[in-house]
């Protein structure tokens, strides 16, 4: 018996060895590896930093590396994804009340090679710098490669982003004008003179501001104001609104210069978005305030309140009583950077 008690704890000493010397497979790693947000919608030309992977309770460290983006059309791998482009970095934070000279914000900024994608190693969060204007918008499949002490596994299409064409400008509110006597801070209030039309087009009864990018540098807007008829007031026509013993803001307030020219006022701006958000936090916001004085106003049109059938059909008649001023506001933000021409025809205006 005893004989037997031995072999039989032998042959379970030699089972026990064996399995012992079988290697364990440490961690593990999910098959289900995913992000929150998946479409992921992104703007051409904005930075972003997107949440990282969902590990499904994988074992960390990850090791997660880019293998491709694909148009979900094509199937095509994007080749301007993983590109290098000049990209605008502030060494220093930009200052828009202090940074008011050329010479002061190039010794704040300079110029890196970035391209417009990338991923996180450690954490799988997407990075997306201003160079994605260099992409085409589109939705385009990203896939990956995760790295960790089990082992390594890819995943296709682990993520759908949805890139949008940059919204170049924006109204924030609709451009208007209204009337005063010459001697007098007491508006006219004209008919219709503050019922708007088409706020999404900038535009209202009395003046419509068209906005146009016409090049990618220099960051310029080129203000430009036209009578009803398609005459051109001069740059010096448009002056500050006075409120008490100040000034409202014009596009002046946000620009670090300012040029008056014989048809335009001409701003130069650092960076978009412009106006700064630091603006958006102050007294009238964004609001842009300016005043034509009489001496470069002909006459001033009035509704025909009987007839009036916006926009088919606005029929105005002249008042021309006494001399008149105008105070005009508008609102807009540029989001691209570039060089704008700003429109501002004033359609009840006779130069």
């Amino acid at each position: 018996m005893k004989k037997y008690i031995k072999l039989l704890s032998l042959a379970l000493f030699a089972v026990i060895s064996i399995l012992s010397c079988k290697k364990t497979i440490p961690g593990f790693l999910s098959d289900n590896v995913r992000y929150s947000a998946d479409p992921l919608t992104v703007n051409q030309g904005v930075f972003l930093i997107s949440n990282g992977i969902i590990p499904d309770n994988s074992t960390p460290p990850f090791k997660i590396t880019l293998l491709n983006v694909r148009n979900i059309t094509t199937g095509a791998r994007e080749e301007t994804f993983f590109k290098e482009y000049d990209v605008p970095v502030w060494k220093t934070a930009y200052n828009p009340i202090t940074d008011t000279t050329l010479d002061l914000i190039n010794k704040k900024r300079a110029f890196e090679k970035k391209v417009p994608f990338s991923v996180l190693e450690k954490s799988g969060q997407f990075l997306f710098t201003q160079a994605t204007e260099n992409v085409p918008p589109g939705q385009y499949l990203i896939d990956i490669k995760i790295e960790n002490p089990h082992g390594t596994k890819t995943y296709m299409g682990v993520c759908k982003v949805i890139l949008n064409p940059v919204v170049q400008y924006e109204y924030v509110n609709t451009p208007y004008f209204i009337a005063l006597p010459a001697n007098s801070e007491t508006g006219i209030r004209f008919p219709y003179d503050d019922q708007w039309i088409d706020a999404d087009k900038g535009q209202s009864t009395t003046i419509t501001l068209n906005i146009k990018r016409v090049a990618a540098s220099p960051n310029q807007i080129v203000l430009k104001v036209l009578d009803k008829n398609g005459a051109v007031f001069p740059g010096a026509a448009l002056e500050r609104r006075p409120s008490g013993n100040s000034f409202l803001k014009t596009l002046s307030t946000f620009a670090y210069k300012t040029t008056v020219t014989d048809t335009a006022v001409l701003y130069d701006y650092a960076q978009t978005r412009f106006p700064d958000v630091y603006w958006d936090s102050q007294s009238n916001g964004l609001n842009c305030y300016y005043r034509i004085y009489d001496k470069y106003i002909a006459s001033i049109d009035t509704a025909d309140s009987k007839n009036w059938n916006p926009p088919s059909q606005i029929p105005y008649g002249t008042w021309n009583k006494q001399p008149v001023k105008l105070n005009i506001r508008f609102n807009t933000k540029i989001n691209q950077p570039g060089k704008y021409i700003y429109e501002l025809r004033l359609k009840a205006t006779k130069k």
